[in-house]
């Protein structure tokens, strides 16, 4: 119910209120007035006779007066209930539209985690301020972040209505910021708490009326102290104030501890590449470089959100629902999931990077392999809403494959038409028999790819480099690891614009079964040859 219309309701009950109190006011003096004029009538008719009290002047005054009174005391109490009432109704309403808000700010974030964001940590840290700041109805915010190095607490967002200077560096374990960073506990406090601990606070903070400092901390790591002040004029915090942004700063913590990780993997890979060993030397050290940066990225976010669910649970676990447990499960099972396939890609990567990775080859059919693809791909795709359409030719013969590679080679395709395709959109993926082969192309609706970035949406660099719109989503070592099968079977990948709109990916496998172009790739090849 929006505020006009509660106000609007509130205002319709006063009235009834106040309509009724009336009339049982009036029934009460009704009665009063009615009581004497009946006495008054008996006295004067004589009907009494010798039962007349001596003096009834007294009685019928003070019966006038305790009316009088109880009629008074009837309209301060309902006064009273109206002003209780009133201050209940305002409360509900304010922590409605605060759980509103952190409603949204956490699918906000979750949302982040679950397409792979990668904001800025700068943008991550505005946005906290600025939404807590709206949550709360805050005149000020501040967010000092934990340096593991220094052990110091510099502040590094802040929010505010008024303009004042910024907050200096804190020292762990100093001040109201520094003990709320080392014991990890929250505190609220007022100006008039003049004997609490830290009281001291409202001296530097003289616009202050009442603060909130809260801990937020991950894996029972403090990464960052929240300072949420309101002014004297405002109405004080209250516990349930705190509760709610402590459940902000909880929801956070792994976002920016995310955000935090991967400032410090860009700047020790910078420094390394500043380190770099000149020519001649070992080349594994740009590799190694690269890969342990496309490495931590990838592996960092569903990690991060297994962790941030399965504490969530931990701290719901009485108040969840069936449902909702079942719904965290399923969301826990699908990252693990997803993170035991990268991890499978990375042992890949690595095996191809060494030289020891062997075709696992069987006699089969691209067709079949195509299907297999397909019918993996399909959760995501109708996850999006977006339709696969398949275009098999069942001209291509069967040959010497290794089905699991193949197979991955094309997903990684796929997929990576699907994320970047507009919802509801559709994917083409067709197979044909031509003079350079068996020929894959998936087609998609998503961002063209330049012709500057054609060629290096395939190389392990462009991860880290972000060099194009579709080098930069998070696609992780699928397209690199794609070429690198694809070639292992002696074929070619490419990319390029799609005719009608989008983009195309294809892979071309030599065309029958032809094993000359994989011997000296793959020592079983040659055994295969010979037979």
């Amino acid at each position: 119910m929006s505020s006009p219309q509660v106000h609007l309701s509130q205002s319709q009950y006063d009235r009834k209120t106040w309509w009724l109190l009336g009339l049982a006011i009036f029934i009460i003096i009704g009665f009063c007035v009615t009581v004497p004029t009946l006495y008054v009538a008996l006295v004067r008719s004589g009907f009494l006779g010798d039962l007349l009290p001596p003096s009834a002047g007294p009685l019928l005054t003070g019966l006038v007066g305790l009316t009088a009174l109880y009629c008074l005391l009837m309209i301060r109490q309902q006064s009273q209930i109206n002003r209780i009432r009133r201050s209940m109704l305002v409360d509900q309403m304010e922590l409605e539209q605060s759980r509103g808000r952190l409603a949204e700010l956490t699918s906000l974030f979750q949302l982040g985690n679950t397409l792979h964001m990668d904001l800025p940590l700068e943008t991550i840290l505005e946005i906290t301020v600025r939404r807590l700041a709206s949550t709360l109805h805050s005149h000020d915010v501040s967010l000092f972040l934990y340096d593991p190095v220094s052990r110091k607490l510099p502040c590094k967002a802040t929010f505010g209505l008024t303009a004042r200077g910024a907050e200096p560096e804190v020292i762990v374990g100093e001040g109201a910021v520094g003990w709320v960073a080392r014991h990890h506990e929250p505190i609220f406090m007022r100006v008039t708490d003049k004997d609490a601990r830290f009281a001291k606070f409202f001296e530097s903070h003289p616009d202050t009326g009442c603060v909130l400092l809260l801990p937020v901390t991950t894996e029972k790591r403090c990464v960052a102290v929240l300072q949420v002040c309101r002014a004297p004029k405002a109405e004080p915090f209250r516990l349930e104030h705190r509760d709610i942004g402590q459940l902000f700063a909880d929801n956070v913590a792994a976002v920016i501890d995310r955000a935090q990780a991967m400032v410090r993997i860009r700047q020790t890979a910078a420094a390394a590449g500043a380190e770099a060993p000149p020519t001649g030397e070992s080349a594994t050290g740009p590799f190694r470089d690269v890969f342990l940066t496309a490495a931590t990225s990838e592996l960092k976010a569903p990690l991060s959100t297994i962790v941030a669910y399965s504490e969530v649970l931990d701290q719901n676990e009485g108040r969840m629902t069936p449902a909702m447990r079942k719904e965290f499960s399923d969301r826990l099972r699908t990252e693990a999931q997803r993170t035991m396939v990268l991890v499978d890609d990375v042992l890949d990567l690595v095996r191809l990077e060494m030289g020891r990775y062997l075709l696992d080859l069987h006699f089969t059919g691209v067709n079949e392999i195509t299907r297999a693809a397909i019918d993996l791909a399909r959760p995501l795709a109708e996850a999006r809403g977006i339709a696969i359409d398949a275009d098999l030719d069942p001209a291509i013969p069967d040959q010497h494959l290794d089905p699991a590679k193949l197979r991955q080679s094309i997903l990684h395709l796929l997929r990576n038409a699907i994320r970047l395709s507009p919802a509801k959109g559709r994917v083409r993926l067709k197979t044909s028999l031509n003079e350079q082969g068996v020929q894959v192309e998936v087609h998609d609706a998503g961002p063209s790819i330049p012709s500057e970035s054609a060629a290096s949406v395939f190389e392990l660099e462009s991860i880290g480099e972000r060099h194009g719109k579709r080098c930069g989503d998070g696609m992780g070592f699928g397209l690199h690891l794609a070429r690198r099968f694809v070639e292992l079977h002696g074929g070619q990948v490419g990319a390029g614009p799609s005719p009608d709109g989008g983009a195309t990916f294809w892979l071309v496998l030599p065309r029958g079964d032809d094993l000359s172009n994989m011997i000296g790739t793959d020592p079983f090849a040659e055994e295969l040859a010979k037979k």
